[in-house]
């Protein structure tokens, strides 16, 4: 990757799967970045949202650590908690998700690692998943590395349902599992019974590496296994230039530690102090 960086290649295949007339969230950095390209250059119509909801619709613009603040200026509003949930009903929202562990079946954990009654790490909860089960067509997922702990045969604890619920009697349909983008390749959940398989991989990237970092068997694609496409002329200029110019995408990155973030959160403030 001479000419652009794993990131950079992340953001524009994830903008990919935006659709037009929905609500476009992405819960990592490099997705809400793919939201942004998404918008300016494949869906204009897509309904850019901050992750807390509490800034709706804005114009592109670069991504700062203080997104509800800088994006509120061209915000045509604001939505609510009931809003929210109101538009997550009715189909609305479309989301990429940063798991923590992601299995064969498409069930996403971001709650805790081990046994629930002892875990060994206690993470953030399940926070919105369970809501935009019930609202979203398909569930998309982020996952920043690719290795046995994050691609797991079953997840420890269940935060998001996969292609095989469980769900008994309701009648309700919850999201399916759809697209996962890792640091290695794209997934989906079209192989034999709905379990993950490979729709394409990184440059440089072998079916046997993506194995050896996966927890599970995955079906075997043969020879000629695509390569994800490189990050068009354009798409690297407005990546560059307009939605991420300070380069925050870098924190999600081999690069990505607490002296970087220092250094980018400097820069903004200076950058602030200084307009």
């Amino acid at each position: 990757m001479s000419d652009y960086t794993l990131e950079e290649l992340v953001i524009a295949r994830m903008a990919k799967e935006f659709r037009g007339g929905l609500m476009g969230v992405g819960a990592t950095i490099l997705a809400d970045l793919s939201a942004r390209l998404a918008k300016s250059l494949y869906v204009p119509d897509l309904f850019l949202a901050t992750i807390s909801r509490a800034v709706a619709d804005p114009d592109v613009q670069a991504k700062t650590f203080n997104d509800e603040w800088a994006l509120d200026g061209s915000a045509r509003m604001a939505l609510g908690w009931e809003e929210m949930f109101r538009l997550i009903a009715q189909h609305k929202l479309q989301i990429w998700i940063g798991s923590v562990q992601i299995d064969r079946n498409g069930a996403s954990n971001i709650s805790v690692i081990g046994d629930w009654a002892s875990p060994r790490a206690q993470l953030i909860g399940s926070r919105g998943i369970p809501d935009d089960l019930w609202g979203c067509e398909r569930l998309n997922f982020h996952m920043r590395k690719q290795t046995p702990k994050s691609f797991v045969e079953k997840v420890d604890f269940v935060s998001g349902f996969g292609r095989d619920p469980g769900t008994g009697v309701n009648s309700i349909t919850p999201a399916q599992p759809g697209v996962v983008v890792s640091d290695l390749g794209v997934y989906d959940y079209g192989g034999p019974e709905g379990a993950m398989r490979v729709v394409s991989l990184h440059p440089g990237v072998t079916f046997a590496q993506a194995q050896e970092m996966t927890g599970f068997e995955l079906p075997d694609p043969g020879a000629g296994v695509p390569v994800t496409a490189a990050p068009t002329a354009e798409e690297l200029r407005v990546i560059r230039e307009v939605i991420d110019p300070s380069g925050m995408r870098r924190l999600e990155s081999d690069a990505g530690n607490s002296r970087l973030m220092r250094e980018l959160w400097d820069a903004e403030i200076a950058a602030v102090a200084g307009g």
